[in-house]
């Protein structure tokens, strides 16, 4: 029981951003106009935050692969969640900037379109 509740305290404290605690509320109440694009925005702020050491094939999340489109979209939830709540990209790692979170969190309202 010991060694389940320190493995999982490190796992929380690898995962948690630091930003955490001034973590921005700022997911758009609707789609915005124009639509943010996957090709041209999004593939390049998730491959730079999030497949770049961890969510690619040995990397340290490769159980949750984010190098294509289709593996983002399975798994749109679970992105929007992490990085909405500030716990991706983890601690020691470059938060999003605001215009990231702005363009990830307006393509996901928008249904997560591939364009």
């Amino acid at each position: 029981m010991r060694l389940w509740l320190y493995v999982t305290t490190l796992v929380t404290a690898g995962c948690a951003s630091s930003t955490s605690t001034e973590c921005l509320k700022d997911l758009p109440a609707s789609c915005p106009t124009p639509v943010p694009s996957y090709s041209a925005t999004v593939s390049g702020i998730i491959g730079q935050s999030c497949v770049s050491g961890c969510h690619t094939t040995g990397g340290v999340a490769q159980d949750r692969l984010l190098d294509t489109y289709q593996e983002v979209y399975s798994q749109r939830s679970a992105v929007l969640n992490q990085a909405y709540e500030c716990f991706m990209p983890p601690a020691g790692s470059p938060p999003l900037t605001p215009e990231q979170r702005t363009a990830l969190f307006g393509w996901l309202v928008c249904g997560a379109p591939n364009n």
